[in-house]
């Protein structure tokens, strides 16, 4: 007999015995799988414990007595609150559904001429076969799906023996007592089978690891960027937290990925700009590095860069250049990493002048060709750039500011961001004044998240700004500079002090001597050798693996969890193979798993059957493109 009727026919000898049977299930099972938490769950209750007597099951406070669900007509509501919890999850008030925005829109086939014909092509098949607008996940499966807080957590037990499946399950609960409540009724064990491989996550107590999560979205990019389901059953700080640490995770995942088309533009610039001395495995010099980026509090920053120009070294960033020149400021480096073409007039508006261009591997030889001295480096997280032989500047991405604060902190004794905000600071401009930008209006973007600020202002993110902000962070635990410190308004990073200019001096330096220290690490290009048969036994490893078939939507997400960790591993073990096709594949699988998605039934072989093929056809196209433009470049 179930636990939902035991609860209805009110037979409290057989619920007793049962509940007491569940959680010593659940204590056998902690104590193979979680010692720690078998450990803290022998430990008598202080805060709560479970009330089982004629009117129904309860959750008193030991400290005062009171019940946590009212009692009406002699009856605890607890039960039926928690089975009104459990109906519907996808439909229900109670619980939180986000992300299901994302639509399966055309790509603009111009700009990406395979990428867009592949998902173009799917979505025509979608449409010939009747797809919907809404989505559709079949009986009892459920998306990713956080509970912050369970207070008995009967529903998530209620939901389980009804059959559900979650692609993810987080469970974060902050006291001991409340978790302990719960293993009188969740069968543990058995939810675990209920859950995707690896993908059931408890926080307990301690409430969230960031890496843990990181690790997630990262593992299941596809998958985990479709939607969020959460319920929230109590407040508390350290809930609140959680919730909102996820929520920057799960905003951070929507980043853009990148295409092979745009992948294949830096292999061809890179081809063209190895003429180049390449910056190679860097030594730090004995003096501050200022990297300046074009936010908006530059503006207040600009009479200290002045004052101090000739006591650090300047890294100007992208469009921050024009402003510095406006106010007098001579940067010793301008960082670009963009590869458009129109990057030329962007230097030539600001001027570059005579300061000593350092560009990424793939920016448009174009550019490259005003500087009166130009270098390049090999900027992390682009294909092309693991073609060369020198070191590569990881966590060098999304924005050009991210490439010079990786620069910096490899080759300063200390670093100074100015203007590197990470985010939209409240009232003010996404841009300094008087940039390459023009006026902007101060009104923030859709789609934004309030995050910790670098002073008492109100900044919000985005996903590009979060994963700006990561690799920050990720780069001063990375290469650990004596010192950061960001001046700025923006968002806070972690891993750096927050200073204002009234607060510190710096020192003197012989600056023409340090500059001419930095300019001997660069070395001429060296380039590996490509062998194209791993490019396509890599192809074919990601086709058989796709035409292994799958029956039901469900299985759907773990096929598509499984390319994702093929596509992850080889872009962590050969860079330029796995970052090459990896932005494109990934928007492959992301229109094959939508479209199948929108079709209101689970006969899904046809459809998958035919966007399959269209994967097939698009890898082919891919390949022989790639062939082509190293043939033309001569490269051998």
């Amino acid at each position: 007999m179930g636990l939902l009727e035991l609860l209805d026919q009110d037979r409290l000898e057989e619920l007793e015995h049962f509940l007491s049977e569940r959680f010593a299930q659940n204590m056998e099972f902690f104590s193979h799988t979680s010692p720690r938490l078998f450990e803290a769950l022998k430990q008598p209750p202080q805060d709560y414990n479970l009330l089982c007597n004629h009117k129904g099951i309860n959750i008193i406070n030991l400290h005062n007595s009171s019940l946590t669900y009212p009692e009406m007509e002699s009856k605890y509501v607890m039960a039926e609150v928690h089975q009104e919890i459990a109906v519907s999850p996808l439909n229900n008030p109670r619980w939180n559904l986000k992300g299901n925005e994302i639509e399966l829109v055309p790509i603009d086939e111009k700009k990406l001429p395979i990428t867009g014909a592949g998902v173009n092509k799917m979505i025509e098949n979608l449409q010939y076969l009747g797809g919907k607008p809404h989505y559709h996940l079949g009986t009892n499966f459920f998306p990713s799906t956080a509970v912050y807080g369970l207070l008995g957590g009967l529903f998530l037990e209620l939901l389980r023996e009804r059959g559900a499946f979650f692609h993810s399950l987080f469970i974060f609960e902050e006291n001991i007592d409340l978790f302990r409540i719960s293993c009188y009724f969740v069968h543990y064990p058995a939810l675990f089978d209920q859950v995707g491989p690896k993908a059931l996550y408890l926080f307990v107590k301690e409430i969230i690891d960031p890496k843990i999560l990181r690790h997630y979205f990262a593992a299941r990019k596809i998958s985990s960027n479709f939607m969020l389901l959460e319920l929230q059953m109590y407040q508390s700080q350290k809930l609140d937290a959680a919730r909102e640490l996820l929520n920057q995770e799960f905003l951070s995942n929507k980043r853009g990925w990148g295409s092979f088309e745009d992948e294949m533009i830096g292999i061809a610039n890179s081809l063209k700009n190895n003429q180049y001395k390449v910056l190679s495995y860097p030594k730090r010099i004995n003096a501050p590095v200022c990297v300046i980026g074009n936010g908006p509090s530059l503006d207040s920053l600009l009479p200290f860069i002045k004052k101090m120009q000739d006591r650090m070294i300047i890294f100007s960033c992208g469009t921050a250049l024009k402003v510095l020149k406006n106010y007098g400021i001579q940067p010793d480096f301008q960082i670009e990493i963009e590869r458009i073409d129109y990057l030329k007039d962007v230097l030539c508006d600001a001027p570059l002048g005579d300061t000593t261009l350092l560009c990424g591997n793939m920016v448009n030889p174009s550019a490259l060709a005003l500087a009166k001295e130009g270098y390049i480096f090999l900027r992390g997280g682009s294909s092309s750039s693991y073609m060369f032989e020198s070191s590569v500047i990881e966590c060098a991405a999304p924005f050009v500011g991210n490439a010079g604060a990786a620069l910096a902190m490899q080759m300063g004794s200390e670093v100074l961001l100015c203007g590197i905000d990470c985010g939209y600071i409240e009232g003010m401009s996404k841009h300094a004044q008087g940039s390459y930008y023009g006026d902007e209006g101060v009104d923030l973007p859709p789609n934004v998240h309030p995050v910790r600020a670098n002073s008492n202002r109100a900044v919000y993110a985005d996903s590009i700004f979060l994963l700006s902000r990561q690799n920050l962070e990720t780069a001063i635990m990375l290469f650990k500079p004596k010192m950061v410190l960001n001046l700025g308004w923006g968002a806070f990073i972690q891993g750096s002090r927050s200073v204002s200019v009234d607060d510190f001096d710096l020192a003197k330096i012989n600056k023409e001597k340090l500059l001419d220290e930095m300019k001997s690490y660069m070395k001429p290009a060296l380039m590996k050798k490509i062998n194209l048969a791993h490019v396509r036994e890599y192809l074919n490893s990601i086709k058989m693996l796709l035409q292994r078939g799958i029956r039901e939507k469900k299985e759907l997400f773990m096929l598509i969890d499984e390319a994702s960790a093929l596509l992850a591993s080889t872009s962590a073990k050969n860079p330029h193979l796995g970052i090459l096709f990896e932005g494109s594949i990934a928007h492959l699988l992301q229109s094959l798993f939508l479209s199948i998605l929108h079709l209101p039934h689970n006969q899904i072989s046809t459809l998958y059957a035919q966007n399959i093929e269209i994967i097939m056809w698009t890898f082919d196209k891919m390949f022989f493109s790639y062939k082509v433009l190293l043939s033309l470049q001569e490269y051998r």
